[in-house]
């Protein structure tokens, strides 16, 4: 049965092995604690660490909160005393919720459906809180140790920091991806934007970066392909001819999506992901939330917060924003719901200090085609941007994309820094992991 006391055994044993990161870890926050002296325990432990970067020692803890007591070597694992601490938690927050004064006044303001809603919201709320997660979502890169030797790497840290794009025009243009910043990709459907958006942030976990993907359209098997075939081609594993030139690449994507690689790339496929998950080729991670996580249940602003305080993400990619669940639509007018979630986003990016890049789409419009009938590229214009025009005023910067063929170009419509209109044009082969700038000094240089 649960009880109170497995807070001050849980907080006691963060000090005993001087370690602050179950608490993300289980999501233990101090609205799990049930009485003043944890209360005050845990808001002390956390504030310690924040200003000295370690977990204060028991004669600390005792000198600088009241009526705390010290119980040393507790032998429990954290799992369990999680475990324990969240379901005591739950059991409070139900009474609450059960004895809460204005329950009679909403049971009669409300309609049976509208009261249903409410509680059953409020129940749904206590339930995911009182769960305990020993992992979120899919980590393609790496274990706890290498999470352990990242946190160390932050703890000395950099705040604010600059996360550079891995194409050199966006770097020069508007330089880069800055924490605390809300950036916007769009580009019409099946064009290739999640594409772009997703080798931006490969590129800032391999630069140390800790990542957040929501894919909140795509699979993860799909995405983890797309991710691994390009992390691959930046190693250029493979040498590959297509149209007459040879390019560096990675793993054919197609094959990986479908089990179809033969015995000697798969061989050398499983050789890559073990030299990921020993921290090879990525400083940072990359923690995936994908459409079909059977406890990916919601996707609203509080969860995204949820998530970026659990794995401490700097970058984050919300990839559609339309499929999140948007915040109440208090203006009542039409995109207004879009427009209160992108103001928030905005506010969030700020207040976590972290990079977050929404996709989103451009509206259709009639192809325009050559005498031979080709598709030629047609970058969409800023009043394209659709859902709503508040993504386009609230991002520091916004990047429309549009592909054909083994061609890509990316260009600035928005830039805080200026850069409004110029272009990268790219070599835009997904399914072999290349997508990179053309850099047509070099060729300049290679062709003399």
């Amino acid at each position: 049965m649960a009880s109170k006391q497995f807070a001050q055994l849980f907080l006691n044993k963060i000090i005993n092995e001087q370690d602050m990161t179950p608490l993300t870890k289980y999501k233990i926050t101090v609205t799990d604690m049930p009485t003043r002296v944890d209360r005050d325990t845990y808001e002390f432990i956390r504030q310690y660490n924040a200003e000295q970067g370690e977990v204060p020692s028991y004669a600390t803890v005792a000198a600088s909160v009241a009526d705390f007591e010290s119980i040393p070597d507790v032998s429990d694992s954290f799992t369990y005393l999680a475990k324990q601490v969240k379901d005591y938690s739950g059991k409070i927050a139900i009474f609450r919720l059960l004895e809460d004064p204005d329950m009679q006044a909403r049971y009669d303001a409300m309609s049976s459906i509208e009261f249903a809603d409410y509680v059953e919201q409020a129940m749904h709320d206590i339930k995911i809180n009182a769960k305990i997660s020993t992992g979120l979502g899919t980590d393609i890169l790496q274990d706890g140790e290498k999470f352990l030797t990242e946190y160390e790497k932050r703890k000395a840290g950099d705040s604010n920091k600059l996360w550079r794009s891995k194409f050199p025009t966006i770097n020069r243009e508007i330089g880069g991806y800055t924490e605390g910043n809300l950036y916007a990709v769009y580009g019409r459907s099946g064009r290739g934007k999640s594409i772009i958006v997703m080798e931006d942030a490969l590129e800032a976990a391999c630069n140390g970066a800790h990542v957040l993907i929501w894919a909140l359209e795509m699979p993860w098997f799909e995405w983890m392909a797309r991710a691994y075939s390009s992390l691959s081609a930046r190693r250029q594993i493979f040498t590959a001819q297509i149209d007459g030139v040879d390019y560096k690449t990675g793993f054919y994507n197609r094959d990986l999506q479908q089990g179809g690689l033969d015995e000697a790339f798969e061989e050398a496929f499983r050789v890559f992901t073990l030299e990921l998950s020993e921290g090879q080729h990525v400083k940072g991670s990359i923690t995936l939330r994908s459409v079909d996580d059977d406890d990916f249940d919601k996707r609203n602003l509080a969860a995204l917060q949820a998530d970026i305080e659990a794995v401490d993400a700097n970058f984050v990619v919300i990839d559609p924003i339309y499929y999140m669940d948007f915040e109440q639509n208090t203006s009542k007018t039409a995109g207004g719901d879009v427009a209160a979630t992108s103001k928030k986003l905005r506010w969030l990016a700020g207040r976590t200090k972290t990079a977050i890049v929404v996709v989103t789409q451009a509206e259709e419009e009639k192809e325009s085609r050559d005498d031979d009938g080709a598709r030629s590229i047609s970058i969409p214009s800023r009043d394209d941007v659709k859902k709503s025009k508040a993504i386009l005023e609230d991002a520091a910067t916004l990047l429309a994309f549009d592909s054909v063929g083994d061609s890509g170009i990316i260009e600035i419509k928005k830039g805080r820094s200026g850069g409004e209109g110029v272009q990268a044009e790219l070599v835009f082969m997904p399914s072999y992991g290349v997508v990179k700038e053309i850099d047509y000094e070099a060729a300049l240089v290679r062709e003399f």
